[in-house]
């Protein structure tokens, strides 16, 4: 009786004991809260005054190079040089390229004077200079046939050598080939040339024409003009030095407009496009401010810093010359004189995500008590910034806007805040 009560003792002991540890390792191991990255929907608050580090870039931009090899001749312009748009930057040694193009007008113009011949016939003049032509070829002919007759019979004896009889038969052939040619020439000029020779004579003057424009291209292609006004930035080459085509000679620049380009996060660019104006500060021109406009916005993020380029555009100011290459830091103004909650709300795609039947989209909404709840919303138009919200959401709610495949409802929720200033 003793041992089973005691038996008894142990075992409520230890099931106390385990209970006890089951309690202390629960309270011990709460579940971890999960991090986010979200966006306060419509809260152009959360972009005003934040500040984006850029640099200065030149509104235009170019390497300008040749399109044909050769020998500069010319080249007036050096680091540092204003030019305007249709200028001379660089000219190469044309001759060479006119040569060419006067060699293919030439062939064109015989092959149209030919073709004229061909359609209205020959004069009674030329007929007697084609009989005189066969007449000739004709002799020539039974010429070189009385000859090639002759000496068969040498050359079995051995009396000439095969190289010389070989010649003989090479002449025979010659001249059968040029009474043909002779008798086709009268027969054309009697009776007029057949509708496919007229074709074939059309067709070798296209070919002609497209050589003519192909030199004349290349003779354009030697001389380098400025594509706007701009100061050329770098010099690559030297006067009379030998260039190749698509080889660079200069970089010309159109400092006239100024772009910087900003990295957004992705928790704030469907609000870049609620910012009309752009304040840009400079590290070279301390205690001056200008104002620019967004006009790009970039529609894909980088892998790496999964951050939207967005570039803003400047007048060059007059007073102050902003070089490319400044650094630059710009921070956004939106009108708040609108009213955003009239805006359609605009979240990024990563943001939206379906159901299991795929028909119908959800988001994730961080409430007050910091837990995720999945909330059906009607999608409207794809933007720049992301999706369109007509319906689901209300201005200063916060939506997840990465890893929405991995959370679930009302799990605890922390959220993340930019490394932006």
């Amino acid at each position: 009786m003793t041992i089973r009560l005691s038996i008894a003792c142990v075992a409520a002991c230890v099931l106390v004991a385990l209970v006890f540890a089951a309690r202390r390792k629960t309270v011990s191991n709460p579940e971890p809260i999960r991090p986010v990255r979200a966006i306060r929907v419509g809260d152009v608050k959360s972009i005003q005054g934040r500040e984006f580090p850029g640099r200065a870039q030149a509104g235009d931009e170019v390497d300008l190079s040749f399109r044909v090899a050769g020998t500069l001749v010319s080249l007036p312009v050096d680091t540092g040089s204003k030019v305007k748009k249709g200028d001379t930057i660089a000219a190469i040694d044309p001759r060479d390229f006119q040569v060419a193009l006067d060699s293919a007008q030439s062939s064109l113009n015989r092959d149209r004077a030919n073709l004229l011949a061909m359609e209205r016939g020959a004069r009674p003049e030329e007929i007697e200079q084609l009989k005189a032509a066969l007449a000739e070829a004709e002799a020539s002919y039974r010429q070189a046939l009385a000859e090639y007759s002759r000496n068969v019979p040498l050359v079995k004896q051995r009396v000439i050598t095969q190289s010389e009889f070989d010649i003989l038969v090479a002449r025979r052939d010659r001249t059968a080939a040029q009474v043909k040619k002779a008798k086709e020439d009268l027969n054309i000029g009697q009776k007029g040339a057949r509708p496919e020779d007229l074709e074939a004579k059309r067709a070798e003057i296209k070919a002609l024409e497209a050589a003519v424009t192909n030199a004349k291209n290349q003779l354009d292609y030697t001389v380098l003009t400025a594509p706007f006004d701009g100061n050329v930035a770098a010099r690559y080459v030297d006067n009379y030095q030998t260039v190749q085509a698509k080889q660079p000679i200069v970089r010309l620049l159109d400092i006239s407009r100024i772009e910087v380009t900003v990295q957004v996060p992705e928790s704030l660019i469907a609000l870049v496009p609620l910012v009309k104006k752009a304040v840009c500060r400079f590290d070279a021109l301390p205690g001056r401010t200008f104002t620019g406009q967004v006009t790009k916005i970039g529609s894909e993020a980088s892998q790496t810093t999964r951050t939207y380029p967005v570039t803003v555009e400047l007048d060059q100011p007059k007073d102050v010359q902003i070089f490319p290459g400044m650094a630059a830091v710009v921070r956004g103004q939106p009108e708040e004189s609108q009213n955003v909650a009239e805006e359609v709300p605009i979240v990024p795609a990563s943001a939206v995500f379906t159901g299991d039947a795929g028909q119908q989209s959800f988001v994730w909404v961080v409430g007050e008590d910091h837990k995720a709840a999945r909330r059906q919303v009607k999608t409207g138009a794809l933007t720049a910034a992301g999706i369109a919200i007509p319906e689901g959401l209300k201005p200063g709610e916060w939506v997840v806007v990465a890893g929405v495949h991995s959370l679930r409802e009302n799990q605890q929720v922390t959220i993340l805040q930019d490394g932006s200033q």
